[in-house]
């Protein structure tokens, strides 16, 4: 008997153990962890097998936002559980509760174990008393306990296999690999290619606001400009917040000459925190310098003027923006704007000493408005000394006989 118990013994501890792991989680470290967990707990409300944290959609964005609030102001997880799903719907909460017809997923498995062990009791005590063996009642009453501490560990781990499902164990683990890997490869294939998988994608994942955009970017310089628009505009409507389709849709309007519409989006770039390499890009390609350019020649130098001060709010010592702002008031011929010109072209070179634009600008100014030939003269050689210059401008400085002599 004393063996019996001393098994027994070993069997509740071990049974004790293993239910205490399992159940038992560690407590997230800090705000940033709580919101990721609770993030991947919901299910993005518009997308397919996405959770909120992983999902590009505008409405999963402002979930998250939510969430960061919340956590940060003090709320417990149940508090933000419930507004969610008050909010959304019993459908985005990934984990279901206890209560009403949800709860019948944590109430079966429990009834279902239960009647298993009623049935095992009964069985065994009818063993019993058919085989009158009463000696073996104290051995048999040991495998009845061991078969309850079984069945109820088996019931805890059944009930935590059902409710406790989350984003890494549905399809939106796969699927977030997938994507990403199929991003990273078409951001470094060949223009056709990247197309192709930029589909894949959105396959995969219909509203990848990244898909639409890059592929709309590699369909307008391949020249199917319709589709480009299409892939572009999409990406905008799903996103309006993503600060990479903006500057492609701007790209694309300039092109289409929609200035209107290149100038909208770049004000709207202005509200956004956009990587780094967004303003690399911007300042590479002159983007809003050209924009401002086409608003000035369809008469529209007040829309000109705005654009390019939106963009000195956020980048003051862009020499570029300073030239090309002093380019267009020196264009409207009144003297006294004229003059103010000349306060942006000298703050640009004092910026930027070796700036093109701001040394071809102030060339033409004090040599063809002003006739300042000598300091026109001195901009001009600089211009001239620079290793790469604008073609067109070099091309307008020769024209006004402020070019090398000879």
């Amino acid at each position: 008997m004393k063996r019996q118990l001393a098994w027994l013994a070993v069997l509740l501890v071990s049974a004790g153990a293993l239910i205490v792991s399992e159940v038992t989680e560690p407590p997230a470290l800090t705000n940033a962890d709580r919101v990721h967990e609770l993030a991947e707990d919901f299910a993005c409300p518009v997308c397919q097998g996405q959770s909120v944290a992983d999902s590009d959609a505008p409405v999963a964005r402002a979930i998250r936002a939510t969430i960061v609030k919340m956590v940060d102001d003090g709320a417990t997880d149940a508090e933000v559980r419930d507004l969610l799903v008050t909010s959304f719907g019993e459908d985005i909460d990934y984990s279901p509760s206890r209560g009403g017809l949800t709860g019948l997923v944590w109430v079966i498995p429990v009834l279902v174990v239960a009647a298993a062990v009623v049935g095992l009791a009964l069985a065994i005590r009818k063993w019993q008393v058919d085989s009158g063996a009463g000696h073996l009642s104290d051995w048999k009453n040991l495998v009845l306990i061991g078969a309850v501490v079984v069945a109820a560990l088996a019931g805890v781990l059944m009930v935590r296999s059902t409710t406790g499902r989350d984003s890494a164990d549905s399809a939106s683990g796969e699927i977030r690999l997938s994507t990403r890997t199929l991003l990273i490869e078409a951001g470094v294939a060949p223009p056709m290619e990247a197309i192709d998988l930029y589909g894949k994608v959105l396959k995969i994942q219909p509203s990848n606001v990244e898909a639409y955009a890059y592929r709309g970017w590699a369909l307008w310089r391949s020249g199917d400009t319709e589709a480009a628009r299409s892939d572009l505009d999409t990406a905008v409507d799903l996103d309006p917040t993503y600060p990479d389709v903006r500057v492609f849709r701007a790209s694309q309007r300039l092109s289409d000459e929609d200035h209107v519409g290149a100038a909208a989006d770049l004000v709207a770039l202005d509200g956004l925190e956009a990587a780094p390499i967004v303003a690399d890009l911007l300042a590479q390609t002159h983007l809003r310098e050209r924009v401002a350019g086409g608003l000035a020649r369809s008469g529209e130098i007040l829309a000109a003027l705005e654009l390019l001060d939106a963009g000195l709010d956020s980048t003051p010592e862009s020499a570029s923006l300073l030239a090309e702002r002093g380019w267009l008031l020196a264009g409207t011929g009144e003297l006294q704007l004229v003059e103010l010109s000349l306060v942006s072209l000298n703050e640009a070179v004092r910026v930027e000493p070796d700036n093109p634009w701001a040394l071809g600008y102030r060339a033409l100014v004090n040599g063809v408005l002003l006739d300042r030939q000598e300091l026109a003269l001195a901009d001009a050689e600089a211009f001239f000394a620079l290793a790469q210059r604008p073609t067109e401008l070099a091309a307008l400085l020769v024209a006004e006989g402020l070019g090398p002599a000879g």
